[in-house]
């Protein structure tokens, strides 16, 4: 398999991690990855309120900075900044005046209601929560810019109640077409997060190829490949496939980001 960098991880800076950075950065050379990119969760304003999901940028790149025995791999700094409408006044705070290789974006939350709980579908049919779902990231996307890649857009079909547990670019072609033109236009990355395509809730959602290849079709450059690990066994999970995937959709590489800058990994 290519030297890729898993560009989607958690350490103890996560609340809901249960790895430590140097147990991560030692299994990155068990799988031969090329590196890693710890991007601990940032989310204000949660549904509950819970400051857990925030962390000082300071502290975490600190620790990476002082890890030993990361010789032969690259070990980046990274943040998963969760879009609200409501806190992206508040996100250069923590993008601004830190050094982070790497900033994803990603919607956690929706109309205040946390959609890995079952109320947040109540009444509403799949394309309803869906879509509602899709227009919030356009609306995050594209009034605060300052992030590289777009995290697991097909997130709230992890934990679904319906038979449809997939996004699918027929059943929203234009939502889907505004977010993946948004990001073709701005050099943005599109996530392909192996997290989401494994069983769940009684079922496994299905990554959409016309997604990827629509994405290709709009002048996308930019594919990254991230586990979203939160435990050791999972760091690089479904690579070797999903890298497959992603090639047979017309991109040559897979690519993180350091020094926010896009770095490229051929897909051999």
């Amino acid at each position: 398999m290519a030297k890729f960098v898993d560009s989607h991880t958690h350490c103890e800076f996560s609340p809901d991690s249960r790895m430590k950075m140097a147990d991560a950065v030692q299994k990155v050379k068990i799988e031969g990855l090329g590196g890693i990119v710890f991007t601990d969760h940032m989310d204000i304003d949660t549904p509950t309120q819970d400051r857990t999901f925030m962390f000082e940028p300071e502290e975490q790149q600190a620790a990476i900075d002082n890890l030993e025995n990361r010789e032969g791999i690259e070990v980046l700094k990274g943040i998963e900044i969760g879009m609200q409408p409501q806190v992206l006044d508040q996100l250069d705070r923590y993008i601004g005046k830190s050094s982070f290789d790497q900033v994803i974006a990603s919607v956690h939350f929706v109309d205040g209601v946390d959609p890995y709980h079952q109320p947040y579908y109540d009444g509403k049919d799949f394309i309803q929560a869906y879509g509602r779902y899709l227009d919030i990231i356009y609306q995050c996307i594209t009034s605060y810019r300052d992030f590289d890649i777009l995290g697991h857009y097909d997130y709230i079909a992890r934990y679904a109640p319906y038979t449809e547990r997939s996004i699918y670019y027929r059943d929203f072609p234009i939502q889907l077409d505004r977010i993946l033109k948004f990001l073709a236009s701005e050099g943005k990355a599109l996530e392909i997060n192996t997290n989401t395509y494994r069983e769940k809730c009684g079922g496994v959602p299905q990554l959409d190829t016309d997604v990827l290849r629509r994405f290709r079709e709009l002048g996308g450059e930019y594919v990254s490949l991230g586990s979203d690990a939160h435990d050791l066994n999972r760091i690089g999970e479904q690579f070797a496939l999903y890298s497959l995937v992603i090639k047979s959709c017309g991109f040559d590489t897979i690519t993180h980001f350091k020094g926010r800058k896009a770095n490229r990994v051929k897909i051999g």
